[in-house]
């Protein structure tokens, strides 16, 4: 247990839910990496993702609703020696965290997101959020939703992102692959998850899925990375889809803490200011 991220405590997520399988897909790829909980800060959002910084041995912290990406900045910039990790979902991310999102695949962190979009608010019993697809029936709007749609991969490439990656919470063997790339790639790694509600958007089932998630290759060419994003009523591409290992990250733009061996955290003392 010592050096495992298995909890003892039990996880409450609805039977079929697709955060069981994101869950143990995070553990086996930090594990197979040789990664330490010791060595792990993992920031959680409020909502059904949320419940997995109860269930998991690390540094785990459940922040405001949306707030899961400042957290996980934070973390990093105070101690670069932590694998850093936000968790959070389509709703908060996309809602009350979309600024927050935006500015750090602009300033290129060196942490992992991972977003599970289910494309509904679950915890709050299903109501639309900016994933759901137009037209779509859901609590709230059972006419259907009325606006468009975000397709997130379009929406972090547009910002010039340096790891933009698809998994599908139904093919955990992928997805731990995924997962350990966006870990080990040096800047900020964007991981959107389609996720399996079966409570509250039963329509995306496991069959919809398999009839049209495709795997691809990474692709270097940004623009051709637009294109494989784009989700069609026949194909959804998931894997590594986008990387740029050039792009320097937010602490290698800084000059003055090019010569620095130590971290912000190692810095936090009494200065004696007095002239």
């Amino acid at each position: 247990m010592k050096n495992s991220f298995d909890s003892k405590k039990l996880p409450t997520w609805c039977p079929g839910c697709g955060n069981f399988t994101i869950h143990a897909s995070l553990k086996m790829a930090l594990e197979s990496l040789n990664i330490k909980p010791s060595q792990t800060f993992i920031s959680f959002d409020i909502g059904c993702n949320g419940n997995g910084a109860d269930v998991i041995n690390t540094y785990a912290f459940k922040g405001l609703h949306g707030r899961s990406i400042p957290l996980a900045i934070g973390a990093h910039l105070a101690n670069r020696k932590y694998t850093v990790i936000a968790d959070i979902g389509d709703g908060g991310c996309l809602h009350e965290g979309l600024d927050h999102l935006l500015h750090a695949i602009r300033s290129n962190y060196d942490i992992t997101i991972l977003i599970h979009n289910n494309q509904n608010f679950a915890l709050t019993t299903g109501q639309a959020t900016a994933t759901t697809q137009k037209e779509k029936s859901v609590f709230g709007f059972p006419a259907g939703k009325p606006e468009n749609s975000i397709n997130i991969g379009q929406l972090c490439l547009s910002l010039d992102a340096s790891f933009f990656a698809r998994g599908y919470s139904a093919d955990p063997q992928q997805l731990t692959e995924i997962i350990k790339e966006g870990i080990k790639h040096k800047g900020c790694s964007v991981i959107e998850i389609l996720q399996i509600c079966p409570t509250y958007n039963p329509q995306s089932s496991p069959q919809w899925y398999n009839e049209r998630v495709k795997k691809t290759e990474t692709v270097s060419d940004i623009q051709k990375a637009r294109e494989l994003v784009e989700i069609t009523d026949q194909n959804i591409a998931t894997g590594v889809i986008y990387k740029n290992s050039k792009l320097p990250t937010y602490y290698d733009s800084l000059p003055n803490r090019k010569e620095r061996k130590t971290e912000l955290v190692d810095e936090v003392k009494e200065y004696n200011i007095k002239i």
